[in-house]
């Protein structure tokens, strides 16, 4: 009785998850690879044809449920590094699956005099979102440079969480200043958005690609943000559904009192590609959100910026229509 399961449930799960054992000891695509350090066995699937337009080659991964396996862990699979983005429930729990991106970069920085990650830094993966954006940024009278930005994902740990805004780090051989971090959305990741800001010669080392390396970053990372009064507040759903319009609004607050200027800056942070502008003011943004059941569960953020600096943020969770 206990072997088949003492209720009809039981015994039904036990048969699925037999079924599963015979599908995964058995398929093709099992593989060796290590979890957070930890060996295991694991199938690795495409996710769809196009790889996400080729901006990222997603895979699903499916272990057993003894894995290790959660949000920001670390999958060293085929002489690659990859990031674990989802960690699906599974409503007749057999097993674990988790949606997997390939990490792009290592990223360095400075924690007082020591370079992060026993000076090796961490897998990260960043993604390109300069097409959301509209402006430039000005310094001087004269110079000028294209307000390029980039979203960047690392796992959420101690020293990551020390990366402070207004922090300067290399990616690329370029330059970027950390301007919005997100802890919340995706527990395990910390979601970056970084603006492109100058190299200076004086204080970065391009050649270890550490930003800041010959002068302490304390005074960046405990200076008050611009506009310490002044607050960005954006309004709109917190999910939207698949092949929606939505529309999410921005307010600028100085001391509690609503202000008339709006943000100067409109940026979706979304590596999911799900969602594109269909219009944007300075005081609204409207969305358009994928038709494609394969993007339910993205999250993506929307950052407005006033012309001083000052930023307001909102999560989002895309969902099922129905």
């Amino acid at each position: 009785m206990s072997a088949k399961g003492s209720t009809a449930y039981e015994r039904s799960l036990n048969n699925a998850t037999r079924t599963f054992e015979r599908w995964f000891n058995n398929s093709i695509g099992r593989e060796k690879v290590l979890i957070d350090e930890v060996e295991q066995f694991a199938v690795f699937q495409d996710q769809n044809q196009n790889n996400n337009k080729e901006l990222s080659d997603d895979k699903y991964m499916v272990v057993e449920n003894s894995s290790n396996v959660k949000v920001g862990s670390f999958v060293k699979w085929r002489n690659g590094t990859w990031m674990v983005f989802t960690d699906e429930h599974k409503t007749i729990p057999t097993h674990k699956q988790s949606k997997v991106k390939e990490s792009n970069g290592i990223i360095k920085w400075m924690i007082g005099d020591k370079i992060s990650g026993n000076g090796n830094g961490y897998p990260a993966f960043i993604q390109n979102q300069t097409l959301y954006t509209l402006g430039i940024s000005t310094s001087g009278t004269h110079s000028w440079i294209v307000n390029a930005k980039m979203t960047m994902y690392l796992q959420d740990n101690i020293e990551s969480r020390n990366i402070q805004i207004g922090q300067r780090i290399v990616i690329g051989g370029a330059i970027y200043q950390v301007m919005f971090k997100d802890y919340v959305s995706r527990q395990g990741l910390i979601n970056y958005l970084l603006e492109e800001d100058f190299v200076n010669e004086n204080v970065d080392n391009m050649e270890l690609g550490v930003a800041n390396y010959y002068s302490s970053i304390s005074s960046d990372t405990t200076s008050e943000p611009i506009g310490i009064t002044k607050e960005v507040i954006i309004k709109g759903a917190d999910k939207a559904k698949i092949g929606s319009l939505v529309t999410y609004e921005a307010s600028v607050f100085q001391d509690g009192n609503l202000l008339s200027e709006g943000v100067t800056e409109w940026t979706i942070a979304d590596t999911e590609e799900v969602a594109t502008v269909s219009e944007q003011t300075d005081k609204f943004i409207t969305i358009r959100f994928e038709n494609n059941f394969k993007k339910v569960g993205s999250v993506i953020t929307v950052i407005g910026k006033t012309a001083d600096g000052v930023i307001g943020s909102k999560s989002v969770n895309i969902i099922s229509p129905y």
